[in-house]
């Protein structure tokens, strides 16, 4: 038996069916004819590479399975991400058609298309079918591992945006949670004193324009200080207070003006006032509706960073110089301060229980709000129970 029939018959083991085993009636006829053993020889080679090539295109097809997931991701992927994985792709796609034996015909042609510069005896020389099937199985290694890190870049990704999901739930659920604590906080002044107090524990920027806006209810004559805000330089840099035969004022930087407000003691009240450096504008709400407004404020003005924000007293001195006349005695619930003058509408939301986010410097947390003095936090909800006497 010659090299040629030897070949036939290992063949076989390539994944070639039962019929094209070597048959030994068949031997002297292949001896007789060296023609036939040449064409059944090129006939196993065609059947083993279309059996590879079926492999290659499985694994193709795999790939676009893998192309159509990471699509559902694109749009949650980075820019990035998604640059790194489309040429991860078209490397994969590459490597699929090249997959197939240079020639131009495919795995499918005939013996011209196998024909590799690189291997055999020359120009002419016979193809070896181990070199065929050891190229076309490291070509399936290659897609195999580039199909596998496809997938554990893909699974990773999924993970991250997986993971930064979570991270929005919890913030999310923490917001929530913080809009509940804001409604249920409420503030107590019991008696008239110089030294019962609050402290709103937030740094304050430097201000253009703001909006302060309260929920009060006094117990006696006059407000008191509902909210003074002082500086090292400036202890009236901002103040809103009433004493007890006086109007309602807003101070800003120991500048005042008087406010049409009329407060009634025992009754929740939603009191906003605003003000811009802008030729020193300003305007008072009482109940979401606009009950003053003017200008010639402390024009131009900054209102100065880095000072202490005092709920019920008013500062002589920073944190301290305190006047048990101009004392708050009553409660006090929802102080906002914003960075910009809140709009008449925003102001009529906030009074009817309405929230307002943007611009918030001063947000009211009970972690935020320190009391001393006797000065005690509790839970309520004067802005459900008592909007309806507000107004």
């Amino acid at each position: 038996m010659d090299e040629s029939h030897l070949i036939a018959c290992g063949f076989g083991a390539l994944g070639v069916s039962q019929k094209q085993k070597c048959n030994p009636r068949n031997f002297q006829q292949q001896a007789d004819d060296p023609s036939l053993a040449a064409g059944e020889d090129w006939g196993y080679l065609r059947n083993a590479a279309e059996e590879l090539r079926q492999t290659v295109l499985q694994q193709k097809d795999q790939i676009l399975t893998d192309q159509r997931t990471i699509r559902e991701l694109t749009g949650k992927l980075s820019e990035c991400a998604i640059t790194q994985l489309k040429d991860r792709i078209e490397r994969l796609e590459t490597d699929t058609s090249d997959s197939r034996v240079p020639g131009g015909g495919g795995l499918s042609g005939g013996p011209e298309s196998l024909a590799d510069p690189g291997h055999g005896a020359g120009a002419g020389g016979p193809w070896r079918m181990e070199d065929i099937e050891g190229e076309l199985e490291k070509k399936v290694e290659l897609l195999e591992k580039e199909r596998k890190a496809l997938r554990m870049e893909t699974q990773r990704h999924r993970q991250e945006i997986n993971q930064g999901i979570n991270k929005l739930h919890h913030r999310i659920s923490g917001l929530e949670k913080g809009g509940k604590e804001r409604k249920k906080l409420m503030l107590s002044f019991p008696s008239r004193t110089n030294y019962m107090y609050a402290v709103l524990r937030h740094p304050i920027p430097e201000l253009l324009a703001f909006t302060v806006c309260l929920w009060l209810r006094p117990a006696e004559g006059g407000i008191g200080t509902p909210l003074s805000y002082a500086v090292p330089e400036q202890p009236n840099e901002l103040v809103l207070l009433q004493g007890l035969h006086t109007p309602t004022e807003l101070l800003v930087n120991d500048k005042v003006a008087q406010l049409p407000l009329n407060l009634s003691r025992g009754s929740w009240q939603h009191i906003c006032v605003s003000w811009n450096q802008k030729g020193g504008a300003w305007q008072a709400y009482q109940g979401g509706k606009l009950r003053g407004e003017g200008h010639g404020l402390a024009p131009g003005h900054h209102i100065r960073p880095g000072g202490m924000l005092i709920l019920g007293q008013e500062q002589d001195s920073l944190g301290g110089g305190f006047d048990s006349s101009q004392a708050l005695v009553g409660e006090l619930s929802q102080v906002g301060l914003w960075d910009r003058v809140l709009t008449s509408n925003q102001v009529a939301s906030l009074a009817r229980c309405g929230r307002v986010t943007q611009g918030s410097v001063a947000p009211w947390t009970e972690r935020a709000v320190e009391v001393s003095g006797g000065a005690t936090k509790e839970p309520g909800e004067p802005c459900s129970k008592h909007s309806r006497s507000s107004q």
